[in-house]
């Protein structure tokens, strides 16, 4: 069963050294919650996006960021206090104010102010094709409150000139107590988690899974690759993973080791821990029932845990593995034959804050 009733593809922790006892006639159960975000996961809500675009540095980059946000004043913006930033003239004094503010509150802390250090922190909020551009910004605004409070200040706008809704926010890098706004991996999540929850309140089926929670192993690409990909250009690191993948593939199998061995652990743990919550549906309701059997199915077609590097050694060795065809002779007398057919041929945006140099 779950930890807390929210992550359940998890194992139940256990106290080292001791079983739990189990009552006469009791059975485990889920939470009304627990199934709710189940059933989401298994029949595979949108999952929202949250990432870290970068970070402006100097008087010059932070500038340009905002005219890149709010396409050189034409997009209207807000600020975290609601108030509207609708032509140039007010961009112009918000940037003054946040690199002063900036200045003045890392001077009080004794902290020397340097042309490398972070103006402001962009964020991008995003939902799959199809989700209502509006609720998601109504959604990116209680998140941002909600997560920032009265401690940054930011500045928000919503993008329509791609196929999938989504909004920035920008956010200064110096909050009201001095300290600068750094996220690590599990803030991330907790900000996704917390998006997909303000889009759930506004109507909008929405979930934020990890990627492993989902069986997937490999990371998304990223921004700078896909760029260069978007040129038409083989990325430097593209080149390195395939020859590295073209080594793995001409060298024997070996057994995993290592951190490979430690990712489909994990892997067959968070199916365990699917199915174990299927076993304890089974025993209720024909609700519950058929949610077990969405899971068994979901946990059935759950990826081989392979990174992109294993993945194309593994396809490397398909491919040099298959049977090469032989030809058939034609038969004596050649005999014409009917209904013989031939067989077929085998056959983001750009990163505003990346500095150029």
């Amino acid at each position: 069963m779950p930890r807390n009733g929210e992550d359940p593809w998890r194992l139940a922790e256990r106290r080292s050294g001791t079983d739990t006892p189990l009552t006469t006639g009791h059975r485990p159960s889920l939470s009304p919650d627990a199934k709710a975000r189940l059933a989401r996961i298994v029949r595979r809500a949108p999952e929202v996006m949250v990432k870290i675009t970068g970070r402006s540095r100097g008087i010059v980059h932070l500038k340009s960021h905002f005219d890149y946000l709010t396409r050189n004043g034409r997009l209207e913006a807000e600020t975290q206090d609601g108030q509207p930033v609708s032509d140039r003239a007010a961009l112009r004094a918000l940037h003054e104010d946040w690199l002063m503010a900036n200045a003045l509150m890392e001077r009080d802390r004794g902290v020397r102010v340097g042309p490398e250090k972070a103006q402001s922190v962009g964020i991008i909020l995003s939902m799959p094709v199809g989700a209502p551009p509006d609720r998601v910004q109504d959604a990116a605004r209680a998140w941002a409150r909600e997560t920032f409070g009265n401690r940054h200040d930011w500045l928000m706008v919503r993008h329509d000139d791609r196929d999938h809704p989504h909004v920035h926010v920008t956010v200064r890098a110096v909050g009201s107590d001095g300290r600068r706004l750094v996220a690590g991996p599990a803030d991330l999540q907790a900000w996704r988690e917390r998006f997909a929850t303000e889009l759930r309140r506004l109507g909008v089926v929405a979930e934020a899974t990890p990627r492993h929670a989902r069986g997937l192993v490999a990371k998304a690409e990223r921004t700078v690759v896909r760029e260069v990909r978007l040129r038409g250009l083989e990325p430097r690191a593209v080149r390195e993973e395939r020859r590295r993948a073209a080594g793995d593939a001409a060298a024997p199998l070996r057994e995993p080791q290592g951190w490979e061995k430690a990712i489909q652990q994990r892997q067959a743990s968070i199916r365990a821990a699917y199915l174990t919550n299927a076993e304890i549906l089974d025993a209720g309701d024909e609700t519950d029932r058929r949610l077990a059997a969405d899971i068994r199915t979901f946990v059935a077609g759950m990826p081989v845990p392979l990174n992109r590097r294993q993945a194309l050694a593994a396809e490397l060795r398909r491919g040099r593995d298959a049977p090469t065809a032989t030809p058939l002779l034609p038969p004596e007398p050649a005999i014409p034959t009917l209904g013989q057919g031939s067989l077929p041929t085998p056959v983001p945006e750009p990163n505003p804050l990346r500095r150029r140099k």
